[in-house]
């Protein structure tokens, strides 16, 4: 329960924070518009950076949105401060928070352990570390292989040390990264051995694979100036799979992200063991829920578009 003692703990809810890939023109733009709340906290996160998250978020073309420098931000803005409104409009808290590779960061954020101010800092200069990784050793690419159970994928990268597994997004769905090169020799491995399907993701780097590797020391020194607490609403690690309170966790699974694999069925698990039967996707929507589906059928599953949706949810 939060430390307001007025606030409403949702039985067995966990909210949850997409990540890169999800991001989309005109996301948050509904909240923003409806609720000064959200208004309050969206534009404080745009007085902490130099640039404009409104025009990023709500008018921004999708190639722009695509880069990491503006994509991360914009994504944790959408997310967090639509968290802000609901929270204080409704006064209630999730049972769990989980983010999806970034929205690790807006999970944090949403568990009292950071400043979102300070947060939205961090994940600008995230962004371009990997997007200067990227240059240095790249290029890259991610691919997600559909279809394919995730340990064949697995066998056929574990040798490799251009290619990784990235994401386990879900029973059939697995993203490799790495090299382009080396990503290419996966896909012609994986199509001669199973039926899988494929599909490319724009999402400007290859996040998550040892393309990634040159940004791990200048990332740790910027996660150090991040000033962080015990959180008050336990996460789920998309590292781990499992759940924590402490900072120092956050730390290292935010550090080990960079290079290493996103376990989001792992986390859903976890989830799912210590009795989570809704999940709320704040925005920009529909991606995570569609994943939840898949790992936890049983669940009910909301995306928060629009105000009316968040008052189906919540009230």
């Amino acid at each position: 329960m939060n430390q307001n003692s007025c606030t409403t703990t949702l039985a067995d809810t966990a909210f949850i924070f997409p990540g890169q890939g999800s991001q989309r023109p005109g996301m948050g733009k509904t909240f923003y518009e409806a609720w000064p709340e959200v208004r309050t906290a969206f534009d404080s996160l745009d007085g902490a950076l130099d640039s404009d998250l409104h025009e990023l978020c709500f008018r921004g073309g999708t190639e722009e949105l695509t880069q990491p420098r503006n994509a991360q931000p914009a994504l944790l803005a959408a997310g967090y401060a639509t968290y802000a409104g609901i929270t204080s409009r409704f006064t209630v808290e999730p049972t769990f928070v989980a983010g999806h590779s970034l929205g690790h960061f807006t999970a944090i954020t949403a568990a009292g352990m950071t400043s979102p101010t300070s947060v939205v800092d961090v994940v600008r200069r995230r962004g371009k570390c990997m997007e200067r990784a990227e240059r240095e050793a790249g290029p890259g690419t991610m691919l997600a292989v559909l279809l394919a159970d995730p340990e064949t994928v697995t066998d056929v990268c574990r040798d490799r040390d251009d290619v990784s597994v990235a994401l386990y997004n879900g029973p059939k769905q697995t993203v490799i990264s790495g090299s382009t090169g080396g990503v290419e020799e996966v896909r012609a491995t994986l199509s001669n051995a199973t039926t899988a399907r494929f599909r490319e993701l724009q999402v400007g780097s290859a996040f998550h694979s040892p393309i990634m590797e040159p940004a791990v020391g200048p990332l740790e020194r910027v996660f150090e100036d991040i000033p962080l607490a015990e959180a008050t609403i336990p996460i789920a690690s998309d590292v781990s799979g499992r759940v924590y309170t402490d900072p120092a966790i956050a730390r290292r699974d935010l550090t080990d992200q960079i290079t290493s694999s996103v376990d989001w069925i792992g986390a859903i698990e976890e989830l799912r063991r210590r009795g989570v039967t809704r999940y709320v996707e704040f925005p920009p929507a529909g991606i995570l829920t569609a994943l939840v589906e898949r790992i936890h059928p049983d669940a009910e599953c909301y995306t928060l578009e629009t105000p009316a949706d968040a008052r189906t949810v919540v009230a």
